[in-house]
């Protein structure tokens, strides 16, 4: 029988050791092909490449810290060769690489259990990290080899440094604070913004405005610090640096990507909510601020309610948004849920202590089975898996075949990387547009030029193309509702896409197709069809068809 001292020590490891459970679930799903293109693109294969002695990224879109520890887990796991490693079998370093946000993920929930009793206390510390613990969406960028999970860690860390400022004044916790807000903005750019929080709470402490003041310029010093240790070829490579972060900031400014129908960046992070966080922790954590506001502790209030309302508004302000960003608030509404469901049952007329630890527990369970159901569907085979293998089977090796940008450059078979022992390379000649035929398709365009990139690839399309692909023998093209689905989404913004799209069941036989909810495809939605956390999706990836032209040579 646990001692009711230890009682609180045993359920957070309960809670952490779910948390560990939940994030290694389907760990490897998609490999040996990182489907996501964030992390096929951004972090391990830099990490790869710092591994041969190069510390330099040249490459500062995102914060190179989570690639310095990548490289370093890399180099320890398997000494030497891992450029060679990374040749013969990418998924098994994207596998270790998904370790690395596993690890930080288990430590986001410690790190929300103590923010949450460093601000209200044992009870509200255990519900903030139950809540992290199984919420969906820190648990699916848990198993991603991406910043955006890990970069939660250091946010909580000054989530809880906050508290201790705010109670006593502690100058310890104000620079402890300032070296968290650094190493926040080391995982990711924006996670530095939880520097709100420690400038409200050092101003509203028991230290006076002076020493207040004084103890922010330390702070800020020590986050400066922070992220120049993190980065080092700042200064040494800082026209790079410059040029990436502004480019960073016209993507997230930039014009609305096609298939992103919403166009309110604040409404979108309150409805998405619903979904990433849960409609428990949602409806918990505003009644939390309530209850705040309603028992005068708004010292409290302003802290956490500063950081959230404020950073809302900001990345509600940008032209483009996802769910994710949001991330770097999940501790601070944890910490409210907490908050709200300690007070709710303290004031219970109850004294049978097991009522409201059982409807914590339940509302808990609710919160997880998205996570759970979307766990068991990432577990299942991929559709561009799927797809792959029936063309290795079915298309002779060699022949010229059109591939939509839905996959990795080496599920396509034209580079030795991703898996070279398991998957045959140069399995079929891929179809690129050369100049002359950019030119021409330009010209159904009105003299438009456009990159076929992954995000533009639909305001490319003309039923032009279709003549072309048989005048230059592509007899197969393969496609992928992640990139149809853009043009249906706005049918308006890319009417070409479209026209292509009919041209090419009028002119074309479906030879294959796989769909990853068995005939309920929802609409193409710029998160949830990347996380399939909707119901209706059985496996994951895109619905995925293979078309064979007619009268094609």
């Amino acid at each position: 029988m646990i001692s009711r001292d230890r009682a609180p020590a045993a359920i957070l490891a309960l809670i952490l050791l779910v948390a560990f459970g939940l994030r290694v679930w389907s760990l490897g799903h998609g490999l040996p092909y990182a489907y996501n293109l964030d992390e096929r693109a951004h972090f391990v294969p830099h990490a790869v490449a710092m591994t041969t002695g190069d510390l330099n990224p040249g490459y500062f879109i995102n914060p190179p810290f989570l690639t310095y520890i990548l490289a370093g887990w890399l180099s320890v796991i398997h000494l030497g060769g891992v450029e060679q490693w990374f040749a013969d079998d990418a998924g098994a370093v994207f596998l270790a690489g998904r370790w690395i946000s596993v690890f930080f993920g288990v430590g986001t929930v410690a790190a929300t259990y103590f923010a949450g009793k460093a601000w209200f206390g044992r009870k509200a510390g255990l519900i903030a990290a139950a809540v992290i613990a199984v919420t969906f969406l820190p648990v699916f960028y848990s198993r991603l080899a991406l910043n955006d999970g890990p970069g939660m860690l250091p946010c909580a860390l000054a989530l809880w440094a906050c508290a201790v400022v705010l109670r006593t004044g502690s100058t310890k916790a104000l620079l402890a604070g300032g070296a968290a807000v650094g190493l926040a903005a080391s995982f990711k750019y924006s996670d530095g913004a939880v520097v709100i929080a420690l400038v409200i709470a050092a101003f509203l402490s028991p230290l006076s405005i002076k020493d207040a003041l004084k103890g922010l310029v330390f702070a800020g010093l020590i986050a400066i610090a922070a992220v120049i240790v993190t980065n080092p070829y700042l200064f040494a490579d800082w026209d790079t640096f410059i040029n990436d972060l502004d480019r960073q900031r016209k993507f997230a400014g930039g014009a609305a990507l096609l298939g992103q129908p919403e166009r309110n960046g604040w409404w979108y992070y309150l409805t998405s909510s619903t979904w990433a966080l849960g409609w428990f922790p949602s409806v918990f954590a505003v009644l939390g601020g309530a209850l705040l506001i309603a028992k005068r502790r708004y010292k409290e209030a302003a802290v956490l309610g500063g950081l959230i309302f404020l950073y809302w508004l900001y990345m509600g302000s940008q032209s483009r948004f996802y769910a994710r960003w949001m991330l770097p608030l999940y501790p601070a509404l944890a910490v409210l849920v907490g908050y709200a469901l300690s007070v709710a049952f303290a004031e219970a007329r109850t004294k049978k202590l097991w009522v409201p630890a059982l409807v914590t527990t339940l509302l808990i369970l609710v919160t997880a089975i998205p996570t759970i159901e979307n766990a068991i569907v990432m577990g299942r085979e991929d559709t561009r898996t799927q797809t792959r293998n029936w063309l290795v089977a079915n298309v002779p090796q060699g022949t010229k075949v059109s591939f939509e940008p839905i996959a990795p450059t080496e599920w396509y078979g034209s580079t030795p990387g991703g898996g070279a022992k398991a998957h045959p390379i140069q399995q079929w000649e891929r179809f690129n547009r050369n100049d002359a035929i950019i030119a021409e398709l330009a010209k159904e365009h009105g003299g438009a030029r456009r990159t076929a990139n992954f995000q533009n690839y639909e305001r490319t399309l003309t039923p032009g193309l279709v003549d072309i692909y048989r005048r230059e023998g592509v007899c197969w093209i393969v496609t992928g509702s992640t990139q149809y689905g853009r043009a249906q989404a706005e049918p308006k913004r890319a009417p070409a896409a479209l026209k292509y799209y009919a041209a090419l069941e009028q002119q074309a036989d479906v030879v294959f197709k796989t769909d990853p909810t068995d005939g309920n495809l929802p609409r193409y939605q710029v998160d949830k069809s990347f996380n399939y956390i909707e119901s209706a999706f059985k496996r994951p990836g895109p619905e995925m068809i293979v078309y064979r032209l007619r009268n094609c040579a």
